[in-house]
């Protein structure tokens, strides 16, 4: 048997995020303490697309004067003993792969997200769920450290592999004293941030060795606002994601309209058989795309999110802006008529489409305008345009959204009780009418295709076999931006 021990570190993280600072600076620990250590990197997509792992191993004493050990180059699954992740998703990553060994594990992991590509692209709430994630993590892990290292980073004007070193080391595993980490901070600027950082961390480690924090990503409710007196019967989490998307309404234009959303959530749920989970995951799933859908994005909605104080606060925060500089926000809008006219009142607005040929001849009419909405100018511009939410109840376009969410929760309410295949392709439907502009015109007239082909004509005669096509068709529809592959489909399947 051999006379040493090793101790094996998986560290995780994104491109950019310092994983590599971060094994350096422990293989620089290691070395000055005259242990044998080895390092090895795997780098991966940059940024949210993918993510970069570092793996090391140290052994307890050197071997200068003896035949040197052969470490692994790679982890084992369930023989690593530190696992170190900078976002959450990236410790269920490791956590999947079978990495984290219940017996022996010590798992830190910073409880702040930065969403996959395929979180952001989802039309209604695509997160995956913290609580769940960190629920699995407590329980796979022999020790469970969970603190916003991400939160700390930015508050010291540092990067997180700083505060997940001094997470690392107030978690009492590195076998050397925490000074021996402050040693390898360089005295500069950059590095005093980092040692800031690091300190930091390695206290509220310290304080309690089980702390966690968990990340503000569920949007907290106010308790005037809570709709669970709709039915005592729905959990809290489908009475959560209708208070959202209530709350969503009012944001959008104002009380009143929430509560024609409540009306129409109160529809569906009259219906629907609420001991079945399956039945009630698509009704999740339809009060999500109704919010969506009925706080469809327009020219006053897009101006007033531009000058949202909180997208102003949010900006200067990333980029740490100092008291003695300039901020210059630079905005592109680019209308085209139809987006125009849709805004404006439904006469007048019709109008306007009729006459393209002389209204194409305006000077801002699908030309380019770059806005500063920091400027009195460009801010009085977008407030403006923003202001045009309070007439939206009488525009073009809101007259035909409600027309059409209105036919799409009757078609919901016959399909229900007699294909739920049928009615998950339906409650799908909404999510190919997604943003502004031509991609929102593309959309809707795929909507249009599948709607007049499939939907139309089906709902007194519904199979199972329908639901199957109608679910291909919104997937197609998804994938390809024309409708050439659509339009196949629906000639194959007709």
């Amino acid at each position: 048997m051999s006379d040493y021990k090793t101790l094996s570190i998986l560290i995780t993280a994104l491109g950019g995020e310092g994983g590599g600072t971060l094994m350096n600076w422990i293989l620089e620990c290691a070395r000055s303490q005259k242990l044998f250590v080895q390092g090895t990197s795997v780098p991966g997509v940059a940024q949210r697309t993918g993510s970069t792992s570092y793996y090391i191993e140290i052994c307890d004493k050197n071997f200068d004067n003896e035949k040197e050990p052969i470490l692994s180059l790679y982890p084992k699954p369930g023989r690593v003993d530190i696992v170190i992740a900078s976002e959450l998703l990236e410790a269920a990553r490791v956590l999947e792969r079978g990495y984290i060994n219940p017996d022996s594990t010590t798992l830190i992991t910073s409880s702040s997200r930065i969403y996959t590509n395929l979180e952001k692209s989802h039309l209604a709430d695509g997160r995956f769920s913290q609580e769940k994630i960190l629920n699995t993590c407590k329980k796979m892990s022999k020790n469970f450290i969970c603190l916003d290292l991400n939160t700390m980073a930015v508050d010291h004007s540092t990067i997180v592999s700083a505060t997940m070193f001094g997470a690392l080391a107030g978690s009492g595993v590195l076998p050397w004293k925490k000074t021996i980490c402050e040693n390898i901070f360089q005295d500069n600027i950059f590095g005093k941030n980092s040692l800031s950082g690091f300190n930091f961390a390695y206290e509220q480690v310290k304080a309690n060795s089980k702390y966690i924090i968990t990340s503000k990503i569920n949007k907290q409710l106010k308790e005037d606002n809570s709709i669970k007196i709709i039915d005592d019967s729905i959990s809290n989490e489908f009475s959560n994601i209708i208070n959202i998307g209530k709350e969503r309404c009012i944001d959008y234009q104002n009380k009143k309209y929430s509560e024609v959303y409540i009306e129409r959530v109160k529809k569906i749920l009259s219906v629907i058989n609420k001991e079945d989970p399956k039945v009630l995951s698509i009704a999740e799933n339809i009060v999500r795309r109704l919010a969506l859908w009925m706080t469809y994005e327009d020219i006053p909605r897009v101006a007033q999110l531009k000058i949202k104080p909180d997208r102003f606060k949010k900006i200067k925060k990333e980029i740490n802006i100092k008291s003695n500089q300039i901020l210059l926000i630079q905005d592109i809008f680019k209308p085209g008529l139809n987006e125009i006219a849709a805004m404006l009142p439904n006469n007048i607005g019709r109008w306007f489409i009729k006459n393209k040929k002389i209204m194409i001849r305006f000077p801002l009419i699908g030309k380019g305008m770059k806005i500063n909405s920091l400027s009195i100018s460009g801010f009085i511009l977008l407030k403006f345009l923003s202001s045009f939410r309070y007439i939206r109840p009488i525009s073009l376009r809101y007259k035909e959204e409600q027309k059409n969410i209105d036919i799409w929760i009757d078609n919901l309410v016959l399909s229900l009780n007699k294909s739920l295949s049928f009615t998950e392709g339906l409650a799908d439907m909404p999510q190919i009418l997604k943003g502004y502009g031509d991609t929102w015109d593309r959309g809707l007239k795929k909507y249009n295709k599948i709607n007049d082909a499939l939907v139309k004509n089906k709902l007194h005669l519904i199979d199972e076999k329908d639901g199957v096509i109608l679910k291909e068709a919104v997937l197609i529809s998804m994938n390809e931006t024309e409708t050439e592959k659509l339009d196949v489909f629906l000639k194959n399947n007709l």
